[in-house]
């Protein structure tokens, strides 16, 4: 035969502040359903837990962490990524120069780029920092 909890009944549950299944007393009902506890170490009240949660997969943060990069990273590496994929000459930038996508661009302050997208006089360069608008001849 089950026995009926009523409040101020003690039970054992997983104690949130403890993190410990410990002797509680039953505080508040919901019905026939435990409500609330009191831990009978610490005095803490919170919701009835009868056991301690699954513990997490060993090293779930480590592999969450690794897949996020700063904006930094993420950018140099697809950099890289565009560097290998370029397929254009590898030319000296002067702005009176004409681009096409897929060149290599050596800029005297920003280093290598790869040109992305030509527009009428313009185009954008991707460069190790970032991408830039450049002048062109056209």
């Amino acid at each position: 035969m089950t026995e009926k909890r009523t409040a101020g009944g003690n039970i054992a549950s997983y104690c949130t502040k403890c993190k410990l299944v410990l002797d509680h007393a039953i505080v508040a009902m919901i019905g026939e359903e435990i409500g609330k506890v009191k831990c009978k170490t610490c005095s803490s009240v919170h919701k009835f837990r009868s056991e301690a949660p699954a513990p997490k997969p060993e090293g779930a943060k480590k592999r969450s962490a690794s897949k996020k990069m700063d904006p930094a990273q993420a950018a140099e590496a697809h950099w890289e990524t565009s560097l290998s994929e370029a397929k254009g000459k590898e030319l000296a930038y002067m702005m009176t120069g004409k681009y096409r996508v897929g060149d290599v661009v050596v800029h005297s302050l920003f280093g290598k780029g790869v040109v992305r997208k030509t527009y009428i006089n313009k185009c954008d360069v991707l460069f190790k920092d970032k991408e830039r608008l450049m002048a062109t001849a056209g």
